[in-house]
C-alpha cells in the first residue's frame, strides 16, 4: 500500500496486523498505539477513531487495487484480450503478495454483512466486475475466447485469484506452499494461466502469454 507519513504508516501496519491476529472488535485503540509505538492521540488525529482507521485500510488497499486493473485496461486494445487477461492475473497476484496482510484481512472481512462491506461491493468490486466483464466480452467477440457464461466464469476466476489469501493457513500447514513468497506466486500464476488456456482461450501456445509484455 502507498507509503504515508511514517507515523500514519506505522499505525496502519499495526492495525492490519492486530485486526488480522485478534479480529477488529477485539483490537483496541491502545493495542494499536502500543504496537505502532505511537501515542493514541495520533490515531485520533489521522483517523478520528477505530472505525475511521478500518475504513482507511479498506479504501487505501482497494483504490490501489483498482489502479492495477485500470492500468492493464488501458493496454487492452494494444495487447488484445488474451494478453490483457494474463497480465491482470499476474499483476493482481503480485499486488496481493506485496500487500499480503492487508489482502488477507480485507478479503476475510469483506465476506461479512455490514454497511461498510455493502458500500465496498457497490463501488470497488462493481468496478472490478465491469473491467473483467469487458475483457471477457471483447475476447468472446473477437473469437479469442470460447463462449462462456460471463458471470459464472468470473466467479471461478475470482475464486482462483483470492484463494492464496483466503486459504493461507491451509496452503502453508497442509500443502506446504507459501503464497506470500514470490516463487510460489509465479508458480500459481502459471497454474491460473493453464486454467485459462483449458477453459477459455482458443488453442494457442501459452509461452508467449506467460512471458508477458514485450
Amino acid at each position: 500500500m502507498n507509503r504515508q507519513t511514517p507515523t500514519k504508516q506505522a499505525i496502519v501496519e499495526a492495525a492490519l496486523h492486530l485486526f488480522h491476529l485478534k479480529g477488529y472488535h477485539a483490537t483496541s485503540i491502545r493495542d494499536i498505539a502500543n504496537k505502532a509505538k505511537v501515542n493514541a492521540a495520533n490515531i485520533a488525529y489521522y483517523f478520528k477513531n477505530k472505525q475511521g482507521l478500518l475504513e482507511f485500510c479498506f479504501t487505501s488497499y482497494l483504490e490501489e487495487y483498482i489502479l492495477v486493473l485500470e492500468t492493464n485496461m488501458t493496454l487492452l486494445d494494444h495487447e488484445g484480450p488474451k494478453q490483457c487477461l494474463m497480465n491482470l492475473v499476474k499483476d493482481i497476484l503480485t499486488f496481493q503478495r506485496e500487500n499480503f496482510l492487508a489482502a488477507r484481512f480485507i478479503y476475510g472481512e469483506s465476506s461479512l454483512d455490514s454497511n461498510l462491506n455493502r458500500e465496498i461491493h457497490s463501488t470497488y468490486f462493481t468496478k472490478e466486475k465491469s473491467y473483467f466483464q469487458y475483457v471477457l466480452e471483447q475476447g468472446i467477440k473477437s473469437r479469442s475466447f470460447q463462449s462462456v457464461s460471463i458471470p459464472l466464469y468470473m466467479l471461478q476466476l475470482k475464486g482462483l485469484l483470492s484463494a492464496p489469501v483466503l486459504h493461507t493457513h491451509y496452503a502453508m500447514e497442509v500443502l506446504h506452499v507459501f503464497p506470500q513468497e514470490a516463487y510460489y506466486t509465479n508458480l500459481y500464476a502459471e497454474e491460473v494461466a493453464r486454467f485459462l488456456q483449458d477453459t477459455l482461450f482458443i488453442a494457442e501456445d501459452l509461452q508467449p502469454l506467460l512471458a508477458g509484455r514485450a
